[in-house]
């Protein structure tokens, strides 16, 4: 009887389910950015990131995801040793970018995540639309959203001039959520 007593007592007092928590398959996915350098749009795309999104049902109740600014990808190796330096990522100093939401809201299909984006030890709300797909365990997530790299000290010095490389970053991600 005793033995009853604490586990429904254990049951009683532990949080209500969260759902279920996936892990961002990088393998499976990616993150891509493009800028105008000179007036041409240059691409580039992260090679590691990966994180946690929880989902309760339909909706998606927790999202914490990073990428790994060295693992930069321009298919120039001397411009990725350039974004990895102090002028723009500063890696050795900040080695992950990170994103954690705080909400996140349903619109149909499109869903808001609002939350901080942090670059560079900079910290700032931002809000990134994305798409919920597929359910079980076969889901996957994408979305795209438009940042101000200024705000994040991305392009110091000479870079912060924006006649050479524009201000506005799109950043494109897509990746399959693996269940836990």
């Amino acid at each position: 009887m005793r033995c009853a007593l604490v586990l429904l007592l254990a049951f009683a007092s532990a949080p209500a389910s969260a759902g279920q928590c996936y892990t961002v398959n990088a393998a499976s996915g990616s993150v891509s950015f493009s800028v105008d350098q000179a007036g041409a749009p240059f691409q580039g795309s992260f090679r590691s990131f990966g994180g946690t999104v929880c989902v309760d049902g339909d909706a998606v109740t927790r999202i914490d995801v990073w990428l790994d600014p060295a693992s930069v990808d321009s298919g120039l190796p001397e411009l990725d040793a350039a974004l990895k330096g102090a002028d723009f990522f500063a890696t050795d100093k900040y080695p992950r970018v990170t994103f954690t939401s705080a909400s996140v809201q349903s619109r149909g299909d499109l869903r808001q995540a609002e939350g901080t984006l942090e670059i560079k030890g900079t910290r700032r709300q931002i809000g990134i639309p994305f798409r919920l797909a597929g359910a079980a365990v076969k889901r996957t997530v994408s979305g795209a959203f438009t940042l101000n790299r200024l705000d994040y000290a991305i392009g110091t010095g000479e870079w912060s001039n924006t006649k050479w490389l524009g201000a506005e970053v799109k950043v494109e991600f897509k990746a399959a959520l693996v269940g836990h």
